[in-house]
């Protein structure tokens, strides 16, 4: 990979927000991991879905629905050239859809009748040869969001060797367990196949070989309300949890191990956010950690830009110092008032916004600067109030 390009293609602040806005939890610490996956060069026989061309469904239907089994028929009964018909026909026949019968008619085979039920195109692909994932614990198929090749990188053991040279706050993972074949005969089991990238069907799945590769992922520790801890983890492929993946974090025994190894105690990190602090020239301020064992440091309005240090949007937000956690915050309601409207705007001015997708972003920025009520009647009555006639204008516009 490209060693001028960032591992991960978000902050890791972005993941925080997500864990603490969207779920609800408490994030305690965050943890840059190089996950082990199963790269598996899979030759199989294989049946694809596709669209169907126009001509091609209703002929099908007229075999299937109108008694005709002739190419002149369906041309006469269509309003079609022959020439045309026949052409068509063949096609169908040659990816297996149709077959002769002894009197000379056509038949749709299993194929053809499976295509026509379910509208959609079925090809057979025999020798097909693909390339599927598996994590490297449980041999599980990961889903379609990795299969990006253009946001989503793999790394060789050399590449995340290297990279975990350039970057210490990423732990490479190690697996002592082998790719379980049996996987590749149970994939014909899972029922949501477009979410794991897998063909309609997939018979007679072979190995070709496999090959340990590593997964850029961010896994939260964070304290649901109740107390339980959770892990939700967040790869290369968007900014918000991935299901399996934090499934994974939580129930395989080899990456709970290797996280319970990277605690620090609570003086070490206390000694990581006054560090942070006093790089900033807030050296006067001291964090303060919850039962839970969350941090918090507060800060006057004079810290935050434009006068200070700390951006405006890291109000209500985390700084990730390592894997220690730290929420930034800040007592000046008429501060976060102004962030929270900001941000707002920032939302209804995006192109093509709906009021539902405005109200949804503010609810969220409404939990991380402390404001409860964010309906659109009561964004607009505190744009009002502060005098933002723009805003209130904007938002009038939404529908």
């Amino acid at each position: 990979m490209n060693a001028g390009k960032a591992v991960m293609p978000y902050r890791k602040e972005r993941a925080l927000e997500d864990a603490a806005f969207r779920h609800g939890f408490t994030p305690v610490r965050l943890f840059s991991l190089l996950l082990p996956v199963w790269q598996v060069d899979v030759r199989a026989t294989t049946v694809e879905g596709k669209p169907y061309e126009l001509i091609d469904r209703y002929l099908e239907r007229g075999l299937a629905e109108c008694g005709l089994n002739t190419v002149a028929e369906l041309a006469a009964f269509f309003s079609l050239d022959e020439v045309l018909v026949d052409r068509a026909i063949r096609f169908l026949a040659g990816i297996g859809h149709l077959t002769g019968t002894p009197d000379g008619g056509l038949t749709l085979t299993d194929l053809g009748r499976n295509s026509h039920r379910d509208q959609v195109c079925y090809v057979v692909e025999r020798q097909d040869r693909r390339r599927l994932y598996f994590d490297g614990y449980t041999s599980l198929p990961l889903t379609r969001r990795h299969y990006d090749a253009g946001v989503v990188t793999f790394l060789t053991l050399a590449q995340a060797g290297a990279m975990h040279g350039r970057d210490q706050d990423f732990r490479l993972l190690a697996t002592t367990k082998g790719f379980r074949r049996e996987t590749l005969a149970e994939l014909a089991r899972y029922r949501d196949r477009e979410r794991y990238n897998l063909p309609h069907r997939l018979d007679r799945p072979e190995s070709l070989g496999e090959e340990c590769v590593f997964l850029p992922v961010h896994v939260i520790r964070a304290v649901q309300p109740g107390g339980k801890i959770r892990f939700l983890a967040y790869g290369q492929a968007a900014d918000t949890a991935d299901p399996e993946l934090s499934e994974l974090c939580e129930q395989a025994p080899e990456i709970q191990g290797a996280l319970a190894n990277e605690d620090t105690t609570e003086e070490e990190q206390r000694t990581r956010i006054t560090s942070w602090l006093l790089r900033k020239g807030l050296s006067g301020y001291r964090p303060v950690r919850f039962p839970h064992g969350g941090w918090q440091v507060e800060l006057p309005r004079s810290a935050f830009e434009p006068s200070g240090p700390i951006p405006c949007a890291s109000l209500g937000s985390f700084a990730a110092l390592s894997t220690t956690v730290v929420r930034i915050w800040c007592a000046d309601k008429e501060l976060r008032e102004q962030g929270f409207l900001d941000r707002v705007e920032s939302f209804a001015r995006a192109r093509q916004r709906k009021a539902g997708e405005v109200t949804a972003l503010a609810t969220k920025a409404g939990r991380q600067l402390g404001f409860e009520s964010t309906d659109l009647s009561a964004l607009r009555a505190m744009a009002a109030a502060a005098g933002r006639d723009a805003l209130v204008l904007l938002l009038d516009s939404l529908n």
